[in-house]
């Protein structure tokens, strides 16, 4: 059992990234709140899916802004 819920947590979260994904790159520029409303999960969530697509390198952050916009 645990190792589904291993494997259903995966999913979520490359699905929650592919959401994020999406969403930044149809709204490049994009703050965490308005992602966060875009894709309709909690911040918590949203946060730890765009640290892992940053970490991909799918994803980079202007520090100075903090906006998101997406690596093509």
């Amino acid at each position: 059992m645990a190792s589904e819920e291993r494997v259903k947590g995966s999913k979520g979260k490359t699905s929650l990234q592919n959401r994020v994904l999406a969403y930044v790159s149809e709204h490049p520029g994009a703050k965490l709140s308005a992602i966060e409303g875009g894709v309709g999960t909690p911040r918590i969530e949203v946060a730890e899916a765009i640290q892992g697509l940053i970490h991909q390198g799918k994803l980079r952050k202007e520090e100075e802004t903090r906006e998101y916009y997406p690596i093509l």
